[in-house]
């Protein structure tokens, strides 16, 4: 039998849990860590801070990262549009890193209020130290506060909340598969 995690099944209209096991057992996010940076990125489309046509530029910090990524480098641009769809889609580390960045100034800026926003949706079991969800000490998270910030994307979000189940998008004449 092999062992797979923390888990927590629910219907997302009522919050009805349906299959539950060790929700609240600490566990490292991986790429769910990217749920978190998707859900301020909309918060900032909606407030205006940013705009889904806007250009982005790739750092070297987002350059430095492994795959998966676009792979773009230093220097060039993308439009906030394209960086969500790969790092919703593909999870993509690069544009986790460059959202991150247009938003908070520095990724370390941004995960301060990733840590902020957790807490005001009540995600008692998080802590992030990055956007992209590699290995630290202090990026923890459990599947209860998972499933919470799951549900508050769908709730004020719901116009975005489709990409999660787009198959793929093209990129420069290549389809990206989802990864998620």
């Amino acid at each position: 039998t092999a062992a797979s995690g923390p888990a927590l099944l629910f219907d997302a209209a009522s919050g009805r849990v349906l299959y539950a096991e060790d929700q609240d057992q600490p566990w490292h996010p991986a790429s769910l860590t990217k749920i978190m940076t998707a859900y301020l990125v909309f918060d900032a489309l909606k407030t205006g801070a940013i705009k889904l046509e806007q250009k982005i530029p790739v750092s070297a910090n987002a350059h430095a990262l492994p795959p998966s990524k676009l792979g773009l480098p230093v220097g060039a641009e993308i439009t906030v549009n394209l960086a969500l769809k790969a790092l919703i889609i593909k999870s993509a580390n690069d544009s986790a890193v460059m959202l991150a960045e247009a938003i908070g100034g520095t990724e370390e800026a941004f995960v301060d209020l990733m840590n902020e926003y957790s807490r005001r949706l009540g995600m008692k079991g998080t802590h992030f130290e990055n956007s992209a969800g590699f290995p630290g000490p202090n990026q923890y998270t459990t599947a209860r506060d998972i499933a919470t910030l799951s549900s508050a994307i769908i709730r004020e979000f719901p116009e975005y909340y489709r990409w999660y189940s787009q198959r793929e998008f093209t990129w420069n004449k290549i389809k990206q598969p989802n990864r998620n």
